[in-house]
């Protein structure tokens, strides 16, 4: 920063401000005089906003590149960090980690809503964020008013919701003013007050950004110096994709961005990474509606995102009419990026640059004008840099790192002492109708990025040569180099403990009541989180009545625990995977072929030779004579005849004659009658064909074929009957994305 700079902008008061909010640690209780110098700091979190939609190039982040007005005019009048990641890349993850300033593994908020529990086994959501340890209670310990706006995490969150949803009366406690938009749409959506204590089913016609604006603008209004300095967060929903058929355009921006196009798109579509991993192989190209559909995306979150550039102009013009704009921190920045069919990929999640790495534009007193910075920082940072520059201490449960002083100065890298920052996601991400099991852990450094997927696959690009990430060079690393990777992402890991498990889910029914091995073994699976890295999963099952174990192929007094395989031995996360099969068992015509009720146990062992048994032992009947259905293969021709044909394989100890078929839209709950959705269960019979009528325990195979309207998630539920009419009582259940995009 060059002196006439420093002259020019540090006035007497500016200069004490800075010296107390970037060199000093005020007490928490500091007021008067010291507490008004303090900066008023505005953080606007866009949702799902990536780095080229908002410069139009990646990952270059030029200030003359901007598309967009007001952000424009800030990345000229501030700094831009254009190496700015997020740690966990889906909405309501990433917002915890910004608003405790830790990762998603210590904050525990993993996925974005607390049913997903039920189906990967990961727990996530308000349920298991702490709003007793976030950033707004900091603040206002530092003498700070806090205000929220637009949405706060994900899901599931309705305060005093007079229907007595889930979180009926929970209310963070931090922010003063809480005036928050629930949902996920842009007109019609819900809406909770704190300070009326009220919750508004519907907002009315009004744009969301708008409403947003409005009542944020009303926050600076009614802010007084009295109240010491203002921390306003507001986080609209734009440019977040609203389901099929709703609209996320304000009327007067409808006629915007007509001719926009994806930059290379055909280009991207067409390349495909040299030593791709197995997880991401599955992908499929997009069709050529898919792409029509993208394109169509591209320009509308372009035309939501005129309207948060308005409204950050909005605010900044409310700010400087209140003569306050001068000492305010101003932010702008992401909950994540997004791809738009690089790798064949659309959406986030996964751990590549352009999902992770977002845009992080700041403006305020000392701040270098259109300076550039490539520091690695994250969303884990912004929590502590905004306590220090309170003038407070950074809480000892925070992650992240302070940066104020690289507002300051952006050359100050030495400052912060950071070799690389962990990326981690759990669950699954969607791409048109693709879906890839995206539980991994990476480590990003300045130019690097190494993956480890739970599944069992490893990446690690130089992005200084491959900014596009089309070659995984983790196959040419001599093994030092890939062991030394390892160990150094493990060293990433802030806590110490024993392994975690998640919820243990079975393949063909996530209910899992009742399983019978008669077609092929079962498969259960889970994951295990391990800060020293997993050594070995060993089930233990147990029949409740008897007190045997099981010991692969029958029933033993002895205990006895079985192997499970371990898809990522030694990772951060790994999924691990075991086949029950009872067959053979059955097919021995044993005396005691009776139906067992059984327990079974996961027990991890890590590198150090911890052991963990999960929590939640799974209960369930083992059964040896049931039939058992299987759903192997579904085709769906949406685009002709709408026809919709199911396959799958039915076997028994005696010959199963019958295989019946439920269909039902996952969105309505309603069943297909072959014409029309109804409310009562209609099954369907398929046609079955014997594989081998010599063999007494042969397995049949069955199709189904129906035509079918379109429709977004679509359950199949297959039962066969054997020729005493016993029928499989856990039928075969298949969760199927009939959707383009999703």
């Amino acid at each position: 920063m060059d002196r006439q700079f420093k002259t020019r902008l540090w006035l007497p008061s500016i200069l004490r401000l800075l010296l107390c909010f970037a060199w000093t640690c005020i007490p928490a209780t500091a007021t008067g005089e010291d507490v008004q110098q303090k900066p008023n700091i505005v953080l606007v979190y866009a949702d799902d906003v990536d780095c080229e939609t908002v410069f139009g190039t990646f990952p270059q982040q030029e200030t003359e590149s901007i598309r967009f007005t007001n952000l424009k005019a800030m990345a000229e009048q501030g700094t831009r960090f254009t190496n700015f990641h997020v740690t966990t890349p889906v909405c309501g993850p990433s917002r915890a980690c910004l608003y405790t300033g830790q990762y998603a593994h210590r904050n525990q908020c993993r996925v974005n809503d607390p049913e997903f529990i039920r189906s990967i086994g990961f727990s996530g959501g308000y349920s298991t964020f702490d709003p007793d340890n976030e950033m707004a209670l900091w603040m206002k310990q530092a003498g700070y008013q806090t205000a929220h706006v637009g949405k706060y995490l994900h899901s599931g969150f309705y305060p005093n919701k007079k229907n007595g949803d889930l979180w009926k009366n929970v209310i963070p406690p931090g922010w003063d003013k809480f005036h928050v938009a629930l949902g996920g749409r842009y007109f019609g959506f819900p809406s909770y007050d704190k300070t009326e204590n009220q919750f508004l089913q519907s907002a009315g016609n009004e744009y969301r950004t708008d409403w947003d604006v409005r009542q944020a603008t009303k926050m600076i209004q009614g802010h007084s110096i009295d109240d010491g300095p203002l921390l306003l967060c507001w986080s609209p929903i734009a440019a977040h994709i609203p389901r099929q058929g709703e609209s996320m355009v304000a009327e007067r921006h409808q006629s915007l961005h007509c001719d926009a196009e994806l930059p290379e798109f055909a280009k991207r579509v067409a390349a495909i990474p040299k030593n791709q991993v197995e997880e991401m192989q599955k992908v499929m190209a997009p069709t050529k509606q898919q792409q029509a559909q993208l394109q169509d995306i591209y320009k509308n979150r372009l035309r939501a995102l005129e309207a948060l550039d308005e409204g950050i102009g909005a605010l900044r013009s409310e700010l400087k009419k209140r003569n306050m704009l001068e000492n305010t921190i101003f932010i702008f920045t992401s909950d994540h990026g997004f791809r738009y069919s690089q790798h064949r990929h659309y959406g986030k999640r996964l751990p590549y640059d352009r999902i992770t790495r977002v845009p992080f534009l700041v403006t305020g007193p000392g701040v270098p004008k259109n300076r550039k910075c490539n520091q690695l920082l994250a969303n884990i940072d912004i929590a502590p840099t905004l306590v220090e520059l309170a003038g407070a201490q950074q809480p000892a449960t925070c992650d992240g790192k302070p940066f104020s002083k690289l507002m300051l100065n952006p050359e100050a890298h030495a400052e912060l002492g950071r070799d690389g920052i962990l990326i981690e996601n759990w669950g699954q991400a969607v791409s048109h109708t693709s879906i890839v099991s995206a539980t991994y852990s990476s480590m990003r450094t300045q130019d690097h990025i190494y993956t480890e997927w739970a599944t069992g696959g490893r990446e690690y690009f130089d992005l200084q040569i491959d900014p596009e990430q089309l070659h995984n060079l983790y196959p040419d690393l001599t093994t030092p180099k890939q062991e030394m990777l390892s160990e150094k992402m493990r060293q990433l890991r802030t806590a110490d403990s024993k392994p975690r498990l998640s919820g243990t889910r079975y393949a063909r029914d996530k209910r899992c009541s009742r399983v019978c091995g008669s077609v092929k073994p079962v498969n259960f699976y889970g994951y295990v989180e391990s800060d020293a890295g997993s050594a070995n999963i060993e089930i233990e099952i147990r029949c409740r009545n008897s007190g045997e174990y099981w010991s692969a192929n029958g029933w033993s007094s002895s205990p006895s625990r079985i192997p499970a395989e371990l898809r990522q031995p030694e990772g951060l996360i790994s999924q691990w995977n075991f086949w029950l099969n009872t067959r053979q068992y059955a097919e021995s015509k044993s005396s005691d072929l009776s139906t067992r009720d059984v327990t079974m146990s996961v027990i991890a062992t890590d590198l150090l030779g911890r052991e963990t048994v999960a929590h939640d032992a799974v209960e369930f009947s083992m059964a040896f004579q049931d039939p058992d259905t299987t759903v192997d293969t579904m085709h769906y021709d949406r685009t002709d005849s709408g026809l919709l044909t199911v396959a799958g394989k039915a076997g028994d100890v005696e010959q199963v004659t019958k295989v019946f078929i439920g269909l039902q839209d996952a969105e309505t709950g309603r069943y297909w009658d072959g014409d029309q959705w109804a409310d009562k269960y209609i099954q369907h019979q398929a046609v079955v064909t014997q594989a081998d009528m010599s063999s007494e325990n042969a397995l049949s195979e069955w199709s189904f074929a129906t035509p079918l309207p379109a429709v977004t998630r679509l359950v199949v539920i297959a039962r066969a009957y054997n020729d005493q009419m016993n029928h499989d009582q856990t039928p075969a259940i298949k969760y199927v994305l009939m959707n383009t995009l999703e």
